[in-house]
């Protein structure tokens, strides 16, 4: 230790040397007053330097102190700051930090390998010489919601990747960090690329468009194909049974007094007939009905009076607005009529309600066909085994249509609403509403 180190060590015991030092100088002199005046001055000016000397001393151990704990502190955090890029280095998804100025400070290999671009090119910046100028401008505007809100921030952005040379789509998860003082401090990103998995739901999507157009096409073939049976039937066999009851008729009044035999089985042909003819029409009003011709409403009608004479099932017909109803066009109008057809044979099948009420809602701009029936049994038939693909045939065919078809469970029963667009929206070429 040098000799600058131990005075500062041991500043009292130096004073007090200096002090026999100063008085024995005066002694010397043979001046008595003058050695006591030197003695004075000399213990006041050497106490005021030991004081000195130790407070210089106290503040350079709390500087030492000091420096060593921001020396520690320092070495702490470069080792947290190690610890942290190895971790980050080492995650499988691509993760990105950014510090309050949005600059990129963090990066590991996997967002390396996404976004086509190292490192070091986009360190200390923020990117705007890799990302064309709008991709930056909606990293910004997200990087300040996030900072914002204070919370984690997903969204769905384009990225440019220099790698492919093409912009891919990923979705982003963004989680701020706020310094102790409340200020930003860093934004946490990670991000994953979705190209493959929207291109693979785009051309699914496609190809479910294109089955719904199918089905409406093959449906609108089987209308056309069984009202022209029907009218077939109709014009021909119904006009030969009907003209041969006309014959049986007569001939059964002209031997009702002398030929008893003939007369009776005469009689007996005659509700053969009648069974046919009536056999036919259900069998035309199967394939077309004649009702069609007069609207949704009276076709919806008709389908009511039917099952309850079949089944005794109780029924309600409720037609708020029938604007539309001469507006539609025939083929739409067959298939409106072929849903609730299919709605109802469900309702009277497997829901076991005992009564049902239809409303019809036909506005140009939209359409609404709500059933209600008595018992919860619509909602269950679309888990049943026997009825579960009429209930998915339902809603595929709603969705074809533009429409939705929503099921819900009512205090007492249950409803199924067919929410479809409007005559006016069709026309217009306006978008279709897509099915849930």
């Amino acid at each position: 230790m040098n000799n600058w180190s131990t005075l500062f060590l041991r500043p009292v015991g130096y004073g007090a040397t200096l002090l026999l030092a100063g008085w024995l100088g005066g002694a010397t002199w043979g001046h008595t007053a003058q050695a006591v005046a030197g003695y004075l001055s000399g213990s006041a000016a050497l106490l005021a330097a030991a004081a000195l000397l130790w407070r210089l001393h106290a503040g350079d151990a709390r500087l030492r102190a000091e420096a060593a704990g921001h020396l520690s502190a320092a070495q702490a955090n470069a080792h947290a700051a190690l610890q942290l890029r190895e971790i980050v280095a080492m995650l499988p998804a691509p993760l990105f930090i950014k510090d309050g100025q949005h600059r990129i400070v963090m990066m590991n290999a996997a967002c390396e390998d996404l976004f086509g671009v190292p490192f070091a090119a986009l360190e200390g910046n923020t990117g705007s010489g890799h990302f064309p100028a709008e991709q930056m401008e909606g990293f910004l505007v997200h990087d300040r919601a996030a900072f914002a809100g204070g919370r984690l921030l997903v969204n769905e952005e384009f990225v440019w990747c220099a790698s492919r040379a093409e912009n891919r789509q990923m979705q982003t998860f963004k989680n701020p960090v706020f310094g102790t003082d409340g200020q930003p401090q860093l934004l946490i990103g990670m991000c994953f690329d979705i190209t493959d998995r929207k291109r693979t739901e785009a051309a699914l999507q496609r190809t479910l468009d294109q089955l719904r157009a199918m089905t409406l096409h093959h449906d609108r073939i089987r209308e056309d194909e069984q009202r022209r049976i029907a009218l077939n039937i109709h014009d021909e066999l119904g006009q030969n049974l009907l003209a041969m009851r006309l014959d049986v008729a007569r001939l059964h009044a002209r031997t009702a007094a002398h030929h008893a035999t003939l007369h009776r089985q005469s009689g007996q042909v005659l509700a053969t007939l009648d069974a046919t003819i009536k056999s036919v029409r259900e069998v035309i009003n199967e394939l077309h009905p004649n009702t069609l011709e007069l609207g949704l409403c009276a076709a919806v009608e008709w389908l009511l009076g039917q099952l309850a004479q079949r089944s005794g099932l109780r029924y309600k017909l409720q037609v708020l607005d029938d604007h539309a109803n001469a507006l539609l066009p025939r083929d739409q109008t067959s298939g409106l009529f072929r849903l609730v057809q299919a709605a109802l044979t469900s309702i009277a099948c497997f829901a076991r309600a005992g009564a049902v009420t239809v409303s019809l809602n036909l506005k140009a701009e939209a359409m609404t066909i709500v059933l209600q029936a008595d018992s919860a049994g619509i909602v269950q038939a679309e888990q049943a085994t026997l009825d579960a693909f009429g209930i998915r045939a339902i809603r595929e065919r709603v969705a074809a249509m533009g429409g939705e078809m929503v099921l819900a469970r009512r205090q007492g029963g249950s409803m199924m609403t067919l929410l479809l667009p409007g005559v006016a929206a069709r026309q217009h070429g306006a978008p279709q509403p897509s099915p849930a």
